[in-house]
């Protein structure tokens, strides 16, 4: 094998701290995704709940910022949907759960993509590194 120069080592170098930036952005990214994931499982698990109950229901509302309100939700017939942009829209639990269901499976997608791009950037870096190993006279 031929040897590396110092400057192809600083080169490699540079592009190695720029494939672990990239790699923890996309770990980042993955991290947002899978807590929409979350956010949908919950809302679908409360919408599952809800039904299960007759009659008003007395609950906490989150307010933000760890804030609460104590209410009685007399009608679970319509639930109000984020369906993106800043757009809701009123469905019916059955509908709401179905838009969550397919925007979990939409998101989980994402994440399979990212992974994807995680582990050819893994690929990279341990290519890399395994060049800068065999630094040296040959």
């Amino acid at each position: 094998m031929s040897e590396i120069s110092e400057q192809d080592v600083r080169n490699l170098a540079v592009q190695h701290r720029e494939l672990q930036q990239q790699a923890e952005s996309l770990q980042q990214q993955m991290g947002m995704v899978q807590m929409s994931i979350e956010d949908c499982t919950r809302a679908i698990a409360t919408l599952d709940e809800l039904d299960a109950v007759s009659g008003s229901i007395n609950t906490m509302i989150p307010l933000g910022g760890g804030t609460f309100i104590h209410a009685d939700v007399s009608n679970v017939e319509k639930v109000v949907v984020g369906l993106g942009a800043g757009i809701s829209a009123e469905k019916s639990p059955s509908e709401a759960k179905e838009l969550l269901n397919g925007r979990k499976e939409e998101l989980g997608k994402v994440i399979e993509r990212l992974n994807g791009s995680l582990s050819q950037i893994g690929q990279r870096i341990q290519s890399i590194e395994s060049m800068i190993g065999n630094k040296g006279p040959q």
